[in-house]
């Protein structure tokens, strides 16, 4: 069994990871243990996790308090899929275009949705507050937007969760693949680091770790097990000049 440390560094967050691993990275042609995988449950509830991780990351990468949350609507008016993902297509090339003339950047990251019977369909985005102004003059329908400044959470944890929701409601209308991102977003920096088996026995013995200089803690769960390798450590850091909003429970001014 491999043990590694995992340090990613998203904007203001710093995360540290301990885990096992029953490979080695980097090594080919090894020969494989038995195959053992998780059951359908398991794997869609992993898959969510680390969905909600990577949209949670890209944030952090990308945007910060003061940023935009917008939600586009066309308000009365009924599209068929491909319909709205055209005009969503269309709008995203005329801020583009726009931004590009006014000397800035156009990214973002969202998604499209619609109502439960097909209707009032909307795009749900994060821009940067700067193209904030074009995007409202680039929308169609002036009466269909919604827009909200982002107030660091403390690593934007609901909202990477709303971003990340299942998309088993929308098959029906034939929505497959609801997230839309820029190609232009900054991603993490991740570096791994094996032979770290003392580190992890201390973490093991105590559960904690040294929190580093100009950071602070995040109560996030800092411990999960993998049925196959054992106890995952996970931690959450957040730069001490990143300025905390005023709570989770207020979230759903975002949503």
């Amino acid at each position: 069994m491999f043990i590694y440390k995992a340090t990613i560094q998203s904007g203001p967050l710093l995360e540290v990871k301990f885990y096992k691993s029953i490979r080695q990275r980097g090594k080919r042609n090894v020969a494989r243990s038995i195959n053992r995988s998780l059951t359908p449950d398991k794997m869609q509830k992993l898959n969510k996790i680390r969905s909600e991780q990577n949209i949670r990351r890209l944030i952090l990468c990308n945007f910060s308090e003061g940023d935009r949350w917008v939600r586009f609507s066309a308000p009365y008016v009924k599209f068929t899929v491909k319909e709205f993902e055209r005009v969503v297509s269309n709008f995203f090339k005329r801020v583009k275009y726009h931004a590009a003339k006014a000397g800035l950047e156009f990214k973002y990251i969202g998604f499209v949705e619609s109502g439960k019977k097909g209707e009032n369909w909307h795009l749900h985005i994060i821009i940067p507050r700067e193209v904030s102004d074009i995007a409202e003059k680039c929308w169609k329908w002036k009466s269909g937007i919604y827009n909200k400044p982002l107030y660091l959470d403390g690593a934007f944890k609901d909202l990477s969760k709303y971003i990340s929701k299942d998309a088993a409601r929308h098959k029906d209308i034939g929505v497959n693949k609801r997230i839309k991102t820029s190609r232009n977003l900054q991603r993490p920096t991740v570096t791994v680091k094996e032979h770290v088996k003392r580190e992890y026995q201390r973490i093991e013995r105590t559960g904690e770790i040294e929190v580093p200089k100009n950071y602070y803690l995040l109560k996030d769960d800092s411990f999960s097990v993998n049925e196959i390798t054992g106890a995952v450590f996970n931690f959450s850091f957040l730069q001490l000049n990143a300025r905390r909003w005023w709570g989770e429970d207020k979230a759903e001014d975002f949503l």
